[in-house]
């Protein structure tokens, strides 16, 4: 039962390594195996009693865990990553942004505005897709915001469950302005942001690095999941976990592109994941924003007040003539 066991996982799962890439099955088959049988030769198992003065996480067969001398934060989120880890399980994961709410469509940021009819029109068609596909028993995460909660009130699914976290990014004092307003009133703030979007964090509000240590229960709970679901929430949420399962940079998960009225599909595979956009035809705002141009980002830096040295520099080595930023 092993050897069979073993052999499936190397037939589904190893041979799709990119060491393999345009290699016949068959012969990236006998290669791995070979591999193993030259592994056994060198490798020596950890013994849980006379190694038991080290620190290390022993996996057996995938599923057996034996946690020893754990010590540090690194370790223990070491420990809770692997055992969350779901490596025999066929699962989809389907994300999609609310209909487009009020706010969306005047060019405004966060607040907690109801659907538009286009947005209505998509949370049914939303719902219909769902019967079509027959994934009615799914679980759906969604956020607290009125404009999840009215999107979901439009599907059959019974099994709603709201999370707190998977609320869009505290936009501070910024939250209900429109990007020109932005900049008008708040001109530094709006140049900076465009600097490090990932680290930059809201007067009084969230970076995209805090919101991903917000969505890291999140996360783990959808890695560990043995069935689909749905989640409906947010563009800077989806940037975050979309940018997870597709294993981005930081400097790239806020230019992910999550469109409005558009179903992700991110189905886990051997060494990443597979995405699918589904689209309705539902007219909708656009929402993403693309990244700055450096000329673009330094000339607003000088009309804000703000002076970059002229080598490569950091947001906390900008200086102010006003006050340190």
């Amino acid at each position: 039962a092993v050897v069979s066991t073993q052999s499936t996982g190397i037939r589904e799962h190893k041979i799709r390594c990119p060491d393999y890439q345009g290699c016949d099955p068959d012969a990236a088959f006998k290669d791995f195996s070979e591999r193993i049988r030259n592994y056994k030769k060198a490798y020596e198992t950890l013994s849980l009693d006379l190694d038991r003065e080290l620190s290390f996480i022993r996996v057996s067969n995938v599923t057996q865990f034996h946690i020893n001398k754990i010590t540090c934060n690194v370790q223990t989120k070491s420990a809770y990553f692997l055992m969350n880890l779901q490596t025999n399980t066929q699962t989809t994961l389907y994300f999609s942004r609310h209909g487009e709410s009020i706010f969306n469509r005047e060019g405004r940021i966060g607040g907690d505005t109801n659907l538009t009819e286009n947005g209505k029109n998509y949370a049914q068609k939303l719902g219909n897709f769902l019967k079509e596909k027959q994934l009615t028993d799914i679980p759906v995460w969604t956020s607290l915001m009125k404009r999840t909660i009215e999107t979901c009130s439009y599907l059959p699914n019974q099994n709603i469950r709201r999370y707190k976290s998977l609320n869009e990014i505290d936009a501070g004092r910024c939250d209900g302005l429109t990007y020109e307003e932005i900049g008008e009133q708040y001109p530094d703030e709006f140049a900076l942001r465009d600097l490090d979007k990932y680290n930059y964090r809201y007067p009084r509000g969230e970076s995209y690095h805090d919101l991903c240590c917000r969505l890291e229960p999140i996360i783990m709970d959808l890695e560990k999941l043995a069935e689909n679901v749905l989640v409906i929430c947010h563009q800077a949420v989806l940037r975050c976990i979309v940018g997870y399962f597709l294993n981005c940079s930081p400097d790239d998960i806020p230019y992910i592109e999550i469109p409005l009225h558009t179903i992700i599909k991110i189905t886990p595979v051997a060494y990443g994941c597979e995405k699918e956009n589904v689209e309705f035809g539902v007219t909708s705002t656009v929402t993403h924003r693309e990244k700055q141009t450096t000329e673009s980002i330094e000339r607003r830096l000088l009309t804000a007040g703000l002076v970059l040295d002229n080598r490569p520099a950091s947001p906390g080595e900008l200086t102010s003539s006003d006050s340190e930023i």
